[in-house]
């Protein structure tokens, strides 16, 4: 006669079994240095639209220090210090696997690895005339503690040059990583909440920014494929030159991308 095994005590799920959390999500994004995410930052419209607007704010006043949070692979810093180099340039990210790169590549920069949703890096605290960060907010859980981070780095009277969303976060968005959009009247709450000082709040991107993003979650499974997880090939090299054309003709005051100007109260 056998004897049969006790039943197992119902157990929770194994975490491989649960969703990831937003640290997971953007780490295994971005921190895989996808050839795909490199070929977007280069050739889509849309980041070359933010980074357009991000420097000619930044001309403006031709700040000696700048920091980039959430800098990735260092692309807007690059474009930062080609057209401002006399200005001291840093970036901080979350992902130690795109700052080990950065540190490698871009010897001129300093590069340091913190989550800003959650502490600023005491060596920065106090000493940039601009902090700079561009589709970030969006992606983390606690946007208020992030700006008060940004806050802590900047002197008394530096700018801030924000980009985002507003509207609904769509599934290639939340594929991303992305948690929550802005509208103007909430970024504007947030930033006055936080001790910034709004100078000026606005959307742009329409039409063209907002079809784009329609267009690719018509068939999220398919944009992922052909814009993040491989190298751009004619097709996709056609489809961004043709949207960068497009986003010539743009609204500077209406669609779904958000950008933000804002000044340090101390």
């Amino acid at each position: 006669m056998t004897s049969s095994a006790p039943d197992k005590p119902e157990t929770p799920e194994s975490p491989k079994s649960e969703k990831p959390s937003i640290l997971e999500t953007n780490e295994a994004f971005y921190g895989e240095l996808r050839p795909g995410v490199q070929d977007y930052w280069r050739k889509m419209a849309a980041p070359r639209f933010r980074v357009a607007t991000v420097l000619r704010e930044l001309e403006k006043e031709r700040p000696r220090t700048i920091v980039d949070l959430g800098c990735g692979n260092g692309a807007l810093c690059e474009e930062i210090h080609a057209r401002l180099p006399d200005a001291e340039v840093a970036g901080v990210d979350l992902s130690p696997a795109q700052i080990a790169a950065n540190t490698r590549r871009l010897s001129w920069g300093q590069w340091l690895v913190a989550d800003l949703g959650t502490a600023s890096p005491p060596a920065l605290g106090r000493t940039f005339d601009a902090v700079v960060t561009s589709e970030v907010i969006e992606h983390v859980s606690d946007p208020a503690a992030f700006l008060r981070n940004a806050r802590s780095l900047a002197r008394r009277g530096s700018m801030l040059v924000l980009s985002t969303q507003s509207g609904k976060v769509q599934e290639t968005e939340k594929r991303v990583g992305h948690l929550q959009h802005f509208s103007v009247e909430a970024m504007t709450r947030l930033l006055t909440e936080t001790g910034w000082r709004p100078e000026r709040v606005w959307n742009a991107g329409y039409p063209f920014h907002d079809l784009s993003k329609w267009w690719a979650n018509r068939d999220p499974d398919a944009s992922m494929a052909s814009f993040a997880d491989k190298p751009y090939g004619p097709k996709e090299d056609a489809i961004c030159a043709a949207l960068r054309f497009a986003f010539r003709l743009n609204s500077s005051r209406r669609g779904a991308q958000l950008f933000a100007v804002a000044r340090c109260l101390g």
